[in-house]
């Protein structure tokens, strides 16, 4: 797990199995979690997987690392068959050849993705000439390409500046967008790279339309960027519901950490926590509806008949929080989740954009 993806996510996947496991596990048992550290790398990702399954026999694996070292597993997973269930990254690798054993939960797939942007940016934004910078991450240097072909062939003209993950200085990349005279600016990142450069391109006088991909629906952009983040849109696949809001299902969330008593490292819970905490009830069920002689094949043949599900919108789960958009499977189809909400920041906090 990279720090800020890995953290957020342990949050909620701490969350989720510490509710379940108050409330007498799945089918009577109790759920065990091993959280191995993937370092956010590729030979990391490798070693972590090798430790939970050759060595600890894990049953199934949960995905909560970034692109970089989900992507570098996937051979393996499609040669042992184990079941994956992929939580966050969004590169088109993790299901371009198809497995049966593994799944992609809340991240919506980048193709989705990125025709969504790319129609924002066209079409809401009326944008005509676009800056983007994009990091080294792996969901990013696979998206941009994609992201410049759209927007050419809906009559926009892309520039593009690159930067590391991590950075803390932008300056050369500033003097290229402002070179470029853009009329939107984009941004493809983690969301603590995006809250340094926001406000290092309002203070250089930028001032057009700041666009970023869901990364950046996170408080953590708002707390590092502070009032420069005003004004700034991205998009958000947490649900109906903004984790600033201290009402209905995410107050219900948010007493759950405390009464559970769940470690919250710095810049958590964020997006990552929402999207472990209902993956965790996704495979929940379809443990709980593959029976209490669980196989590794009964859970997969499950999880290919989750429609529409949503942990806490059913009386097995009525316990916890309804969080996140529904996430559906078929045989053929293992991207689970649709949904996309463009938002803005006003106030300081996140509002959803008028279709």
């Amino acid at each position: 797990m990279a720090s800020f993806v890995g953290q957020g996510g342990k949050v909620g996947i701490d969350a989720a199995v510490a509710e379940i496991n108050a409330n007498g596990g799945v089918n009577g048992r109790r759920l065990e979690v091993s959280i191995i550290d993937d370092k956010g790398t590729p030979d990391g990702g490798v070693a972590a997987v090798r430790r939970l399954v050759d060595d600890q026999e894990v049953f199934a694996v949960f995905g909560a690392g970034p692109s970089g070292s989900t992507v570098a597993v996937i051979p393996y997973f499609m040669q042992t068959g184990v079941p994956y269930f992929v939580s966050f990254a969004s590169d088109p690798r993790v299901l371009e050849k198809f497995a049966p054993n593994i799944f992609s939960g809340a991240t919506v797939p980048q193709q989705e993705a990125v025709q969504y942007y790319a129609d924002f940016l066209s079409r809401n934004i009326k944008a005509k000439k676009v800056a983007m910078m994009v990091c080294d991450q792996g969901h990013c240097t696979s998206a941009a390409p994609k992201m410049t072909k759209l927007l050419k062939s809906a009559g926009v003209t892309v520039s593009r500046s690159n930067y590391n993950s991590g950075d803390t200085d932008f300056t050369g990349q500033i003097e290229q967008i402002k070179a470029a005279k853009p009329d939107a600016i984009f941004l493809l990142g983690l969301a603590t790279d995006e809250g340094r450069i926001i406000p290092q391109i309002r203070r250089s006088g930028l001032s057009v339309p700041l666009v970023t991909d869901v990364s950046g629906a996170d408080l953590t952009v708002l707390r590092l960027a502070g009032a420069a983040a005003e004004g700034y849109y991205t998009f958000w696949i947490g649900g109906s519901q903004f984790y600033d809001d201290n009402t209905g299902e995410m107050a219900k969330f948010l007493r759950s950490l405390d009464a559970n008593k769940i470690d919250r490292p710095a810049n958590t819970p964020n997006l990552y926590t929402l999207m472990a905490y209902a993956d965790v009830y996704v495979l929940a069920e379809a443990i709980r509806a593959a029976g209490k002689d669980l196989t590794r094949e009964g859970l997969l043949k499950s999880l290919n008949n989750i429609r529409d599900f949503v942990g806490g919108k059913t009386p097995e789960w009525s316990y916890a929080a309804a969080l996140g958009y529904p996430r559906s499977f078929t045989p053929e189809d293992h991207k689970g989740t649709k949904g996309i909400q463009a938002v803005v920041v006003k106030g300081g906090s996140f509002k959803a954009v008028a279709d």
